[in-house]
């Protein structure tokens, strides 16, 4: 299955639009799609880019998501794996992230200077020096070491022009609760994925579900999470610095190209 932050990293570096309100009809039904002209609702196009601007604005804020993802078996059966995973961000050089799950746990730390993966149940750690901000800290991890931090896509969404004009269709499916929240249910698709996300409806436009199919694939594998989110979250400064404990061990990165790319 294709990563979700590569999948949906058109979302957060849009341009800012008007904030959706309750009160706001929903996004007019788009034109039919022909041969030339794609299924694209541009109001739906504009609650992507209000989101990310107001993510990019947060000051420091806390996310928590469940998710869930298929993995696929040679011989074709799905199996559905679970993880519980955070993230807690202040300003634009300093994160946590933790991912605890059936198939691993790892930790994340970053502040400023250098980052840290901590595997804490197998007790191994490694640390590299790392750019002056998080975007550029995550870019060069997974591009040199093949690591994804835990819900990195919150930075990641819309980084060029080229990944909008890559969507076949936008379209606006109607209102939705989730977890107690009136959302708006958006949908999208691209070459070989079609993923869904939910709004919530206000002047602070956050993500609260999504949802990615990979439709390239006989068995349509999907990933899901649904997110709640501290926007005044209580972080101490001690929580981006790694400190090893006893019988903590620490080893190099491995970069890609040693990982045969994976």
């Amino acid at each position: 299955m294709k990563t979700p932050a590569s999948i949906v990293c058109l979302m957060f570096t849009l341009v800012l639009a008007p904030p959706v309100r309750a009160e706001d009809p929903p996004a007019s039904p788009a034109p039919e799609a022909t041969d030339d002209a794609p299924l694209i609702n541009p109001q739906v196009v504009d609650k992507l880019i209000d989101m990310g601007n107001y993510l990019r604005s947060l000051p420091k804020f806390q996310v928590d998501a469940q998710v869930s993802r298929d993995t696929v078996l040679e011989s074709g059966q799905k199996i559905k794996t679970e993880s519980a995973n955070t993230l807690k961000v202040v300003g634009h050089d300093r994160l946590y992230a933790k991912s605890e799950g059936d198939v691993r746990t790892r930790e994340f730390f970053y502040n400023g200077k250098k980052l840290t993966q901590y595997s804490p149940y197998l007790k191994y750690y490694t640390t590299v020096d790392a750019p002056a901000t998080v975007a550029e800290t995550l870019h060069r991890v997974e591009n040199f070491y093949g690591v994804q931090v835990p819900m990195e896509d919150l930075f990641l969404f819309g980084s060029d022009q080229a990944q909008i004009d890559a969507l076949k269709a936008a379209l606006y499916v109607g209102p939705s609760i989730i977890k107690g929240q009136l959302c708006d249910h958006l949908a999208f698709r691209q070459e070989g994925i079609d993923w869904q996300l939910w709004l919530t409806r206000s002047d602070k436009p956050l993500p609260c579900k999504l949802v990615i199919t990979t439709t390239d694939e006989k068995s349509y594998p999907e990933y899901s999470a649904v997110y709640q989110w501290n926007l005044k979250p209580t972080i101490p400064e001690t929580q981006f610095t790694f400190k090893p404990g006893k019988g903590d061990v620490a080893i190099a990165f491995k970069k890609a190209s040693d990982q045969g790319g994976q």
